[in-house]
């Protein structure tokens, strides 16, 4: 028994001498690998110049790994969206209503009209768009360095934003996932979603979802419906004029809308046409008929719609909705009422009659009809 323990023991000094000389061993060759590594670099020390430009790179890498790490940590909620919503479409409906006629009455919701494909959307509206709002669309990879670049020499120059350095590709970013507050963290999500949407569609996918998905003023999104509200159109039909007041209304849709303001709307027109000679898309020559006859917006000012049935109209689609799959999927509907306008006309003019005629005596304000 003795013998048989001395010999157990053996065995486990055996073993421990034998982890002790491998870890050894590991250690002497981790040494001398260092060793030589060091002795490596060393022949390639820098002097003057040259030590400090590595110094700077060194420094530059190791901080913007650290920045990289940051920046990933704002961006990951954005990629939310990208993962479990359908982000090409809207949040919300797109209601044309007609009457009991078939006749239009009005919109409601998100005016939106996606049904135009890209090669059918005029030339002339396409290139207004990139030489307003992105002129190296098709040369970079969803951040325009050099424009970026630009921008932030411009604002500084005039102590203040006077010139935006956004992509279009980032434009659609924040028109799809993001809202309109002007944040770091907001921007840093705005980049990286829009490298996603360049690593996950075409050029010419994008360019059709900015041009469908761009708010156009008036509560309108996307050229194809604001060819329609602001011209009577269909977007096919539009000609240079009209095609640059449109582009002009990206940068700020409510100041620009030609329905509000039309001589700033005029003035931003001609602003794009001016981009467009000089990113070489057109000659003066060409624009300049456009310069002399700007293009004439439809006059809504004294549109008429039935505002309060409408609204009921709409909270009656999205009570549709939640009961029908079908109708939430596609949000770009068109709904026939009952109303008669005609109809509609007679009873408002009894009930103003009646008023009129009796109001005073009765001691009232109002009236209904039913």
């Amino acid at each position: 028994m003795p013998r048989q323990r001395r010999s157990f023991g053996q065995f486990l000094l055996a073993i421990d001498a034998f982890v002790d000389t491998v870890l050894w061993s590991i250690g002497s060759a981790l040494r001398r690998a260092f060793e030589s590594y060091d002795a490596f670099l060393r022949s390639f020390r820098a002097r003057g110049i040259w030590r400090a430009l590595a110094e700077l790179g060194s420094d530059a890498c190791t901080y913007g790994a650290i920045g990289l790490v940051i920046v990933l940590a704002f961006a990951q909620p954005a990629f939310e969206a990208t993962r479990y919503a359908d982000w090409r479409t809207t949040d919300d409906f797109a209601v044309t209503f007609l009457d009991r006629f078939g006749k239009e009455i009005g919109k409601r919701g998100i005016v939106l009209n996606d049904t135009v494909p890209l090669e059918e959307i005029p030339d002339v509206l396409i290139k207004a768009t990139l030489a307003t709002e992105d002129r190296r669309f098709f040369s970079h990879f969803g951040i325009d360095v050099i424009g970026t670049f630009r921008a932030m020499v411009e604002n500084a120059r005039a102590g203040g934003v006077v010139q935006g350095g956004s992509s279009l590709t980032q434009q659609l970013a924040k028109n799809l996932f993001l809202s309109n507050e002007r944040t770091l963290g907001r921007k840093i999500k705005e980049a990286y979603l829009a490298l996603w949407l360049e690593a996950n569609l075409t050029k010419q996918e994008i360019l059709k979802l900015y041009l469908d998905r761009a708010y156009m003023g008036g509560g309108v999104f996307g050229v194809t419906a604001a060819a329609e509200f602001y011209f009577n159109k269909n977007v096919r039909e539009l000609t240079l004029a009209e095609s640059a007041m449109l582009a002009g209304l990206y940068k700020a849709p409510t100041k620009y809308a030609p329905h509000v303001n039309l001589p700033a709307a005029r003035a931003r027109a001609n602003e794009v046409l001016t981009n467009m000679v000089q990113a070489g898309l057109l000659t003066e020559g060409q624009v300049i008929g456009a310069r002399r006859n700007p293009a004439i917006a439809v006059d809504r000012s004294q549109d008429q719609l039935p505002e309060y049935f409408l609204d009921w109209a709409l909270d009656e689609v999205k009570k549709l909705a939640r009961r029908n799959p079908a109708l939430a999927r596609d949000r770009i509907v068109t709904v026939r009422t009952t109303l008669d306008p005609a109809l509609q006309r007679q009873a408002d003019l009894a009930v103003e009659a009646t008023l009129r005629d009796n109001a005073k005596a009765r001691d009232v304000g109002s009236a209904a009809l039913a």
